[in-house]
């Protein structure tokens, strides 16, 4: 097997475990099959957020999260009934908040094995 196909078999499951277990931060999610886990980026003031996806919201109408509190603070992240729909249909949702002076980006996307 050459390197390149090697890290291409390697690559994705890597990337769906950070997202599904919260980056590796912590325990993963005790309730995989009814949530998910998903790290915000680390801004520029070096700190990130975790959200948790319920499942039981795909295909409702809009939620509005509550984020991990980090830097002494938590952000509210609010997903539409659209995106929920996208979600759980296998479709990676981007959410940018701005907020309390600074901004975080969540990449949100359903493990496999979630829901």
């Amino acid at each position: 097997m050459k390197r390149r196909e090697f890290l291409a078999s390697t690559a994705v499951p890597a990337v769906l475990w950070a997202v599904a277990c919260g980056g590796g931060d912590g325990e993963p999610d005790a309730n995989f099959q009814t949530s998910f886990q998903v790290n915000s980026e680390t801004n520029s003031s070096g700190h990130r957020h975790t959200m948790t996806v319920v499942c039981a919201d795909f295909g409702g109408s809009d939620v509005r999260y509550t984020t991990s509190e980090s830097a002494n603070h938590v952000h509210m992240v609010t997903v539409t009934g659209a995106e929920l729909t996208m979600l759980g249909s296998g479709s990676t949702v981007t959410k940018t908040i701005s907020d309390q002076g600074h901004s975080h980006t969540w990449i949100l996307m359903k493990p496999s094995t979630a829901c």
